[in-house]
């Protein structure tokens, strides 16, 4: 029942699949990984009962093979072993790792009829979409997803999904990222779900190093929704209840409009931000005629620190606070040249835009929120 792998596909299987396995648990199965042979693949499997995966890669080899063990020592003793062929080999529920250096290991496993079932979709919405568009989506909202597990509809990213347009948001109430897309994905009806983030970031893991053409099939179920590829299965629960109506946080009236360099932006929040407030992160903006001053004053350290950018604004003075962390992630995100800053009070939601050239064939329509913070003398 031995098989031979590479070390490389083996640890690439397992980096993939391990951040599915919870960091604890009351059923120690949870705690292992499965892996079965089915000619010519070596298939592993990782649950934690509201995220399953699978993901396979070549393995030669005598059927059939099955064990669960545990995934953390599997995994760990995988990444320490040299390039190579690795011979994976079971007897009585024991894994044998051995590799052509000359080392060897047995991990004592579990009955793999033991190990939970992968999860059934009886739904019919199935389509496909390139993992680059699945990508980008995901990476323009999940940063906003809420950790107040009170409020959990606001701990997953609403997926909206039309037969023309798709479009992920998230919203933890001090921060927003939204992102649509127009693609045809041929869906008979439209139809929307809350997603965990954390199937969601493991599935941009799994897609790094693939063409950003793949096709990645989706079926979205009334409980559950399913990716997959030729080489890999992903199973998220999804998250029960009524997401709340983003569109009334933001504010359409904006009179205030600035214009920055992404880059220029990005580097001066960073610089002052360090000598920002450890619990408010408060960064002060003042727009005049053609500049923005960054203003950072911190009492409890006796520290400040302040920089002028050239910006794109009127007359109207301006001036707003927001928190330098979460400004600087969503210029982290926004990948174009320019942003749009839109703005109407001190105390009302500021919007960011990116500003496409106009060549840009880009169908994508991004819009980013940021709540801003009361201004302190102290900082």
């Amino acid at each position: 029942m031995a098989i031979s792998i590479q070390k490389k596909d083996l640890y690439d299987l397992m980096l993939k699949a391990f951040p599915i396995i919870p960091a604890k648990s009351s059923l120690q199965i949870l705690s292992n990984f499965k892996l079965t042979y089915t000619g010519f693949h070596l298939e592993i499997s990782a649950t934690d009962l509201d995220h399953s995966l699978k993901v396979a890669g070549t393995a030669t080899g005598e059927g059939p093979f099955d064990v669960t063990v545990n995934a953390r020592k599997a995994f760990e003793i995988v990444r320490e072993l040299p390039d190579g062929n690795i011979s994976l080999d079971i007897d009585e529920n024991v894994l044998s790792i051995n590799c052509e250096s000359g080392f060897s290991c047995k991990i004592a496993g579990a009955d793999s009829r033991d190990f939970p079932g992968f999860p059934e979709i009886a739904s019919s919405n199935e389509f496909e979409i390139t993992a680059q568009v699945l990508k980008d989506m995901i990476s323009k909202s999940s940063f906003a997803v809420a950790k107040d597990e009170s409020r959990a509809c606001l701990c997953g990213v609403l997926w909206e999904i039309e037969a023309d347009k798709t479009g992920m948001v998230a919203t933890d109430g001090h921060r927003l990222g939204s992102t649509f897309l127009n693609v045809p994905l041929n869906v008979p009806n439209p139809m929307k779900g809350i997603i965990s983030p954390k199937s969601l970031l493991s599935l941009i893991k799994i897609m790094d190093g693939k063409s950003p053409d793949e096709k990645i099939k989706v079926n979205l179920g009334e409980k559950y929704v399913l990716f997959s590829t030729q080489s890999m299965v992903l199973c998220s629960k999804l998250i029960e209840g009524t997401y709340p109506d983003y569109t009334k946080v933001i504010p359409r009236v904006n009179p205030k409009k600035a214009v920055i360099e992404r880059a220029v932006l990005q580097n001066a929040v960073r610089r002052v931000s360090v000598l920002s407030n450890q619990k408010t992160h408060l960064v002060k903006f003042t727009f005049t005629k053609d500049n923005l001053e960054i203003v950072v004053l911190n009492k409890d350290i006796g520290g400040e620190a302040r920089e002028i950018i050239p910006v794109e604004y009127g007359d109207d003075s301006h001036t707003i606070g927001f928190n330098g962390q979460y400004m600087s992630e969503i210029l982290d995100i926004m990948k174009s040249p320019k942003i749009r800053i839109e703005m109407n009070t001190q105390i009302s939601a500021c919007l960011m835009f990116p500003v496409k050239d106009g060549d840009e064939k880009d169908t994508s329509d991004d819009l980013f929120l940021i709540m801003p913070l009361r201004i302190m003398d102290e900082g």
